[in-house]
């Protein structure tokens, strides 16, 4: 017979019950952070310990409101490992760039900018007021300009970096 509330029968929540009580709160402790460190889902842990989900996430609220710390640091080193590889993946495609180009990506992004803005760039070092010359600029262009390492300074400081100066100069 099926139950009405969850949708199983009789025999399969015997079943998951057996199970429940087979492994006890601390196997499966072990067994959640085993998986937590393996970088598995809650469904891939819930199948390994052969048990419903709301079981694995029930154990888990659990851990987490009695500040488990071997849970924190399971998630610390989870993050560290998920930080490690996307910034391998992010090395992995400057070195590409710079190997294709011959400087880095920010360098190149840096000419570009440079190129694109040089007449208002030309200005503004020209001009005898920098900072004057910098706030007749939009709003976008500055913000785009000082992402890009081409203006630095705050408030009525504003001006263009050394390194800007330097690439006018020259080119």
């Amino acid at each position: 017979m099926t139950h009405p509330v969850s949708g199983e029968s009789e025999q399969e929540k015997e079943k998951n019950t057996m199970i429940n009580h087979t492994i006890s709160a601390d196997e499966r402790r072990l067994i959640i952070l085993r998986g937590i460190r393996q970088d598995h889902t809650n469904i891939e842990i819930a199948a390994e310990m052969g048990v419903r989900t709301w079981t694995v996430l029930n154990d888990l609220r659990a851990m987490s409101y009695s500040k488990d710390p071997e849970l924190k640091q399971a998630y610390v080193d989870k993050e560290i490992r998920l930080h490690a590889s996307k910034q391998s993946l992010v090395n992995i495609r400057d070195e590409k760039f710079l190997h294709m180009t011959g400087m880095t990506f920010q360098e190149k992004n840096f000419r570009n900018m440079i190129n694109y803005y040089k007449a208002e760039l030309q200005l503004i070092y020209k001009s005898k007021n920098e900072y004057s010359a910098i706030t007749g600029l939009s709003t976008d262009i500055r913000k785009t300009l000082r992402r890009n390492d081409i203006l630095t300074g705050h408030g009525g400081r504003i001006q263009l970096t050394d390194k800007a100066r330097d690439y006018l100069l020259c080119n």
